[in-house]
C-alpha cells in the first residue's frame, strides 16, 4: 500500500503540527530547496539496513554518544521512523500525504507569543573549570581540539507554546535547517546551519563548518574579512576540513574541496567549506563514518570524546547529534542538532558550545556560546 495525496491550503503549515498535538511528530525545513516536511503519528520503525521503499520519508536521529542515562532524553534518538501523515510544503504548494485515512486539517491562526522567562543557570565558574581541563589537554598535546558545551536551563512563567517557537525559528533563521521532534510530552528543536552529510543519488556532500565571528551592524563586510583572515579560526576550520577529507578519501576516488566561504546567519558568521565526490554507500553508513566531526567533538575524535565524557556534567542527548530526513530511494540529508533545546512544559534546556584550540581564550569562548544561544532565546 502506498501513500495517497491531496492538495491543501493552510495559512500556516504549523496548523498541521497542532492538529496532531497528542501524537509523535517531526518537522524538518531544508533552506537549500525551501522545502518544509512535517510528519505525524508513527507508522513504522525500521531495522538497520531495512529498505525505505514505499515510505515517503523517514526521520532518523542518533544520540551524540551511543547511550544516554539522563531520563529527560528517554525516547529520543537512535531510531528511524516513518509517519502515517506528512505535510510537504514546497514552491508555494502544500500536499497532504496519508497512508490510510484522510484527515481534515483545520486552518488555525498561529500566533507569536513572547514568553516571560528567567535563565536559571549561572555556569561561568563551571565553564572556567571545564575550559581549564580541556586547555590543559590541548597544551600537553593530547588533543588538537575539543568541542565543549553548556546546558542552560530557562524557566518560563507559562507552558512553552511550541508552535510559536517554531514559527519564530522559521521566520528568523532563513539560512538554517529548522528541526523539531515531539515525543512523550517533550520537544527537541532548533535551527542549525551545519550539514553533516547529504546524498543525492551517488553524490556525497559534506561541509566543514567551524570558525565564528559576531555580526556587526556598522561594518558587517569587515567582520567577514576579519574571520576569513583570522589565524585561530582558520586553524580550527582546517582541523574539521582535514578530518572530513580523510574520511571521504577512504571511500571516494576523487574528493573535491571548494573554496572556503562565509555562511551568514542572523547573529553570527561562520567559515564553511563544501567537500564532495561520488560514492555508493548508504546515507546511514556515511553518518556513521563522519559523526562526530571535529566541529562537534574534537580531534583526534576518540581522545576528545573521552575528555568530554570526563568533564562535561550534562548529557548531550540529541544535542550536536545527527538528525536527518531520508526519502524512499535512500537520498536525503543529515544535519547536526546544534542551536537547539529540549522543551518540557515550562522548562527549556538550551544547548550551546564551542571548539577549543591552542589559541582559544576562556571568556571569549563563553561569549561566543552566548551569541549562539540567541537562536533559542530569540525564539521564545
Amino acid at each position: 500500500m502506498e501513500y495517497q495525496k491531496k492538495e491543501i491550503k493552510l495559512t500556516n503549515a504549523l496548523s498541521f503540527w497542532r492538529h496532531f498535538d497528542k501524537e509523535e511528530r517531526v518537522l524538518f525545513y531544508n533552506p537549500l530547496n525551501e522545502e518544509l516536511i512535517i510528519g505525524a503519528k508513527r507508522l513504522k520503525t525500521f531495522a538497520k539496513g531495512e529498505s525505505y521503499k514505499n515510505y515517503l520519508y523517514v526521520f532518523s536521529s542518533r544520540t551524540f554518544f551511543e547511550s544516554v542515562k539522563d531520563q529527560k532524553w528517554a525516547g529520543f534518538g537512535n531510531e528511524t521512523i516513518a509517519f502515517e501523515y506528512y505535510l510537504v510544503e514546497k514552491n508555494g504548494k502544500q500536499t497532504l500525504y496519508y497512508f490510510k485515512d484522510l484527515v481534515e486539517i483545520e486552518n488555525l491562526e498561529i500566533k507569536s507569543y513572547e514568553h516571560s522567562y528567567k535563565i536559571s543557570t549561572n555556569d561561568y565558574e563551571e565553564w572556567k573549570e571545564l575550559f581549564a581541563n580541556v586547555y590543559h589537554a590541548i597544551s600537553s598535546k593530547k588533543v588538537n581540539k575539543v568541542v565543549i558545551s553548556r546546558e542552560v536551563e530557562i524557566k518560563c512563567d507559562t507552558l512553552v507554546n511550541i508552535e510559536s517557537v517554531l514559527k519564530n525559528l522559521l521566520e528568523k533563521n532563513q539560512n538554517s535547517f529548522i528541526f523539531a521532534y515531539f515525543n512523550k510530552g517533550k520537544t527537541f528543536l532548533g535551527a542549525t546551519p551545519e550539514i553533516l552529510v547529504q546524498k543525492e543519488k551517488d553524490n556525497i556532500i559534506s561541509f566543514a563548518l567551524a570558525g565564528t565571528i559576531l555580526r556587526n551592524d556598522k561594518d558587517d563586510e569587515l567582520q567577514k574579512t576579519i574571520l576569513l583572515n583570522d589565524r585561530k579560526n582558520r586553524c580550527e576550520h582546517q582541523i574539521v576540513l582535514d578530518k572530513i577529507m580523510d574520511v571521504m578519501k577512504q571511500f571516494i576516488k576523487e574528493v573535491i574541496v571548494d573554496e572556503t566561504k562565509i555562511l551568514t546567519l542572523k547573529n553570527i558568521h561562520h567559515l564553511q567549506t563544501r567537500i564532495y565526490g561520488k560514492g555508493n554507500s548508504t546515507l546511514s553508513e556515511w553518518v556513521t563514518r563522519l559523526h562526530p566531526t571535529p566541529a562537534l567533538g574534537g580531534s583526534p575524535a576518540h581522545k576528545a570524546l573521552e575528555i568530554i565524557t570526563s568533564y562535561e556534567k550534562h548529557e548531550r542527548g540529541l544535542y550536536a547529534s545527527p538528525i536527518g530526513i531520508i526519502n524512499e530511494n535512500g537520498d536525503g540529508i543529515f544535519v547536526a542538532g546544534i542551536r537547539s533545546a529540549l522543551i518540557h512544559g515550562n522548562i527549556v534546556f538550551a544547548y550551546t558550545g564551542g571548539g577549543i584550540v591552542d589559541k582559544s581564550e576562556c571568556e571569549e569562548e563563553y561569549t561566543e556560546t552566548n551569541n549562539k544561544l540567541k537562536t533559542i532565546i530569540e525564539s521564545l
